[in-house]
């Protein structure tokens, strides 16, 4: 009996309009899910991927998303209890000096 894995599978699925506009933007989700090995997870990512496909009008324009690629498909091991899925960085807003304390617990 072959046990399951846990596998992270990074997805981009490209915004295509109709017409002069063509790629709009790039979207991107994560998925984690069970698999038997790295073959059938990079099935069941592309399966994840075609479901997060669509097709909608705008006005007199098709738009649709389209899966472009498997950005990133890693396996996490069989005994994963807790994850960490990291969603880049933003450009800050405000001016913090150097010296500012973060009070997270006060957060909740």
């Amino acid at each position: 009996m072959t046990s399951k894995q846990w596998y992270y599978a990074q997805l981009r699925w490209a915004v295509m309009v109709e017409g002069r506009e063509g790629l709009r933007e790039w979207k991107e989700a994560v998925h984690i899910f069970l698999s038997e090995d790295q073959e059938t997870a990079f099935q069941q990512a592309l399966e994840l991927g075609r479901q997060g496909e669509y097709l909608y009008r705008e006005g007199r324009r098709n738009i649709e998303t389209r899966l472009a690629e498997v950005v990133r498909l890693d396996c996490l091991g069989p005994a994963q209890t807790k994850f960490e899925v990291m969603l880049g960085s933003s450009k800050a807003k405000e001016r913090l000096p150097f010296e500012y304390l973060f009070h997270p617990e006060q957060h909740m």
